[in-house]
């Protein structure tokens, strides 16, 4: 078992030093968790020769659970698809945004923007491997700017980046499309915003990507954060913004945080 752990760690180590796209680097890591899977397996069938029935159980649940990852990694990263007993789901619903994320990390700054909030997007299948082609090419395109990771620790994407290449279209009283893309020809829909009041859009930030901690690299999903600009509810009207990449866009705007007021 030591053996076979060295040599998954040696490996790990050699991806670390190449610059491989996060997607087939996740399918590498998949295949990878074969080899301790089936071992475990290995460890379960001899418990159960030798009537160990304790250690079994014990090592049975661990095979479970690994065989569980796999399976789901496997359709994600192969397929695209997500399994609807993904309970990496959960994970990412009710844990913190920065639970995962080292010191500060590249989240947006709280003091970045003020009177602005975020907006909740109904993201479309399997956005998130989208996302992930999406902003791999806008960095191998220096399209956005990026830190050197080779002798520090921290976020490969700066913080508080915003996206380059993104469109808020309006296309019913209560429904918009967010729409991104790698440049303003190739824009396609990411996901909905259901929202019957106007929106005055400030940006839209990247988090998430891969990052370094104590000389090991990992990778973090990409999650995107729409912030808009709050205004008191007496300012009703409409309004044209354009984003830092150059984009107007055709939108209202109207405080999320403030109720509106009722005269008699």
């Amino acid at each position: 078992m030591t053996i076979l752990l060295d040599i998954i760690n040696s490996f790990h180590k050699f991806l670390g030093y190449l610059d491989i796209s996060p997607k087939y680097l996740n399918r590498a890591y998949t295949i990878l968790s074969l080899f301790p899977t089936l071992y475990i397996l290995r460890i379960v069938y001899g418990l159960w020769g030798n009537q160990n029935y304790i250690q079994f159980s014990l090592y049975l649940i661990v095979f479970i659970i690994l065989l569980y990852f796999v399976v789901l990694n496997f359709f994600y990263y192969f397929f695209d698809k997500n399994v609807k007993g993904d309970v990496t789901q959960l994970f990412a619903k009710y844990l913190p945004e920065d639970a995962f994320n080292i010191e500060e990390g590249n989240q947006i700054s709280q003091n970045l923007m003020p009177n602005t909030s975020e907006v909740s997007v109904e993201f479309v299948d399997n956005h998130e491997l989208r996302l992930e082609e999406n902003i791999q090419t806008l960095i191998s395109q220096d399209k956005i700017p990026t830190n050197n990771l080779t002798n520090s620790d921290g976020f490969l994407l700066m913080k508080n980046t915003l996206h380059p290449f993104y469109y808020l279209k309006k296309v019913s009283e209560d429904e918009y499309e967010l729409q991104i893309g790698t440049s303003y020809q190739d824009l396609e829909k990411i996901g909905t915003i259901h929202q019957t009041e106007a929106l005055d859009p400030v940006g839209l930030f990247i988090v998430g990507g891969d990052f370094v901690k104590e000389g090991v690299r990992y990778h973090e999903r990409y999650h995107l954060k729409l912030l808009v600009r709050d205004k008191p509810a007496q300012d009703v009207g409409t309004a044209e913004t354009t984003n830092e990449a150059g984009a107007t866009n055709e939108t209202g705007s109207r405080s999320q945080r403030h109720k509106k007021k009722k005269f008699k």
